[in-house]
């Protein structure tokens, strides 16, 4: 059962002036960094709340650093802005299942990993109105990071 938004997926040229926007504009502090190798970013966190199910809702902003990767082949076509929402799960094995028995294509056949150790997949756009859907379940970790 999908439990919160776990992101909203923000892609852009430059990662340090995107953060430094959201800084600036609305008081949101970078949570955590990585790049991640396999999806071809480098991202950041930002923290916006926490949730009642011991989660919390960020923005993650997503840098490619390569041309080919899904994010700099999306930037190069569309610009910047958002690429993607995500919706957190206890259970993304089993509710990519569930959304995949009622005809919606799951892109991963076994989730990656994902930002902060997360576990995750994708859903086709093109059978969810146009939008880039991801399914997180968190990685267990601390408090707080950076």
């Amino acid at each position: 059962m999908l439990t919160r938004i776990d992101h909203i997926g923000i892609a852009c040229s430059d990662l340090d002036a995107t953060v430094e926007f959201y800084r600036a504009t609305y008081g949101f502090e970078v949570f955590h960094t990585e790049v991640n190798e396999e999806q071809g970013v480098r991202e950041a966190m930002l923290k916006i709340n926490e949730t009642s199910d011991g989660g919390a809702s960020y923005l993650q902003l997503l840098q490619p650093i390569r041309e080919d990767s899904p994010v700099g082949k999306w930037l190069a076509k569309n610009g910047e802005g958002v690429h993607h929402i995500a919706f957190g799960t206890a259970d993304v094995d089993a509710d990519a299942a569930a959304v995949r028995d009622k005809g919606v294509r799951v892109l991963y056949d076994t989730p990656r990993t994902g930002s902060m150790g997360s576990r995750i997949t994708f859903l086709h756009p093109k059978d969810c109105h146009g939008v880039l859907t991801e399914l997180v379940t968190s990685a267990p970790r601390p408090a707080e990071e950076h």
